[in-house]
């Protein structure tokens, strides 16, 4: 390399360091990341100047600190320098991740304020190649098992009735307060839905399930499911715990809850590839467990809207009659400031997905009147991009900002939405809708107390 020997190139550059060389032909230094001691192995002591900011350990860190690297892979629990820490909830093309932390924000599903998607609660450890699986080709999917899918849809579903009672009563609701003492959320059973077991495991491939006390279990793809042996009558891969209960307080483990909306989507996706391909069906207790995960993020994403010929109705009704006949002073018309006000909120409205404090707040309030379908599809348009499941009419209020989203994407979610057999969306009632008076109870404008 230009001349320099072997034993100069060891002398400038450090034994412990990776050399490249650039095109302009010029000695780059790329610095190995820290290695740090875990269970039984030492750290690695680097020469001066060869390590850079990047650690094995852990690369992501919220309120609680980082994700320790000897909890392992949340599937196989094996331990690994290369396992991949992972959100389960993520902004697409790792875009602005406000929009997204706004909405789980909105749904009060995480047990505290100010999440943020680098939060504990949202990360996990996976195997390289279940990673891959996971996010990149939609091979599998994590869910809870059966038990706790039933004990969390009670769980929600109970909350919902309470403020759907409310609502009803008064014209608003109180926000959503679950039950985060629940066993099913501090200590949630999880499955592995191989939504493609043959593309997972190909040609005989194995997936190792190691045990806390040593040893380990081999499971293979047999019958669309993963068994130990190829034999329909071989033990199935169980649900199973993750080891983030040992992270301390319930807020620091992995959240059941954000784990579903990933899975949701998932699941979804598969609903509809499902009639481009022809693989044969999934077993009817995996298409079970796909039902009940997609029921229990339709309760998750779920609003009260008063029910017609309720007290609540009626209230909201009137106040909704008494504001546009009696508008405040400060509220009538002014002609310039109108004007001027229109020109500058129009810039900002032309883009939801705008970074400014105006712009987060329309999306806020476009969400919380938004229908279920709507929710859904714009958390799935933040998280991923838009789907071809979905009707252009359901977003028709959210300006799509081009920089964030994948102008290609959008074509071919317009383009495909239009091939027969797609879900039809364009006849939902527009009743379902909250009008902008149903959210005022987030401002505390409504005789019965309550908070967003």
């Amino acid at each position: 390399m230009h001349g320099l020997t072997n034993a100069r190139l060891a002398r400038e550059t450090g034994p412990t360091t990776m050399s490249l060389l650039t095109e302009e032909g010029h000695l780059s230094v790329k610095p190995y990341a820290f290695v740090p001691a875990v269970l039984n192995l030492p750290e690695i002591k680097r020469a001066q100047g060869s390590v850079s900011n990047v650690s094995s350990r852990s690369s992501h860190r919220g309120p609680g600190g980082g994700v320790d690297l000897t909890e392992g892979c949340m599937l196989t629990k094996s331990v690994k320098y290369t396992h991949q820490l992972s959100q389960f909830i993520s902004a697409i093309h790792r875009g602005d991740p406000q929009p997204v932390e706004d909405v789980i924000g909105k749904l009060y599903i995480v047990p505290y304020d100010n999440f943020t998607l680098d939060d504990r609660c949202n990360l996990t450890y996976l195997e390289s190649f279940v990673h891959t699986s996971l996010d990149v080709y939609g091979f599998i999917a994590f869910t809870a098992s059966i038990a706790t899918l039933d004990s969390l849809i009670q769980m929600v579903k109970s909350d919902n009735d309470r403020r759907q009672a409310e609502i009803d009563m008064w014209g608003t609701a109180n926000r959503r307060f679950l039950d985060f003492s629940n066993s099913a959320f501090v200590n949630p059973e999880y499955e592995l839905v191989a939504l493609y077991p043959d593309h997972f495991l190909p040609n005989g491939s194995m997936l190792t399930i190691y045990r806390p006390k040593g040893g380990y279990i081999n499971y293979v793809s047999s019958d669309r499911r993963l068994r130990r042996t190829t034999e329909s009558s071989s033990p199935r891969l169980p649900p199973f715990h993750h080891e983030s209960q040992e992270r301390g307080p319930y807020p620091n483990r992995l959240n059941i809850f954000l784990v579903i909306l990933n899975a949701e989507i998932k699941f979804r996706r598969y609903s509809q590839e499902n009639q481009l391909n022809n693989f044969p069906a999934l077993p009817q207790d995996i298409l079970t467990l796909i039902t009940r995960t997609i029921e229990l993020a339709d309760l998750i994403y779920w609003q009260p809207v008063p029910t017609e010929g309720s007290p609540g109705k009626a209230i909201l009704d009137q106040g909704i009659a008494n504001a546009r006949r009696n508008p405040p002073r400060a509220a009538r018309p002014d002609t310039r400031k109108t004007m001027e006000r229109t020109l500058s909120e129009d810039a900002e409205m032309e883009d939801l997905g705008g970074t400014s404090a105006s712009a987060r707040a329309a999306r806020g309030k476009w969400f919380d009147n938004a229908t279920l379908e709507q929710r859904k599809a714009y958390m799935t348009m933040l998280t991923t991009a838009p789907d071809d499941d979905y009707n252009p009419a359901l977003l028709e209020e959210l300006k799509v900002n081009s920089a964030c989203y994948s102008v290609l994407s959008i074509n071919k979610w317009l383009t495909a939405i239009k091939q027969p057999g797609m879900p039809n969306f364009e006849n939902a009632s527009p009743d379902a809708r909250q009008t902008d008076a149903v959210s005022e109870h987030a401002s505390g404008s409504s005789p019965h107390d309550s908070t967003d």
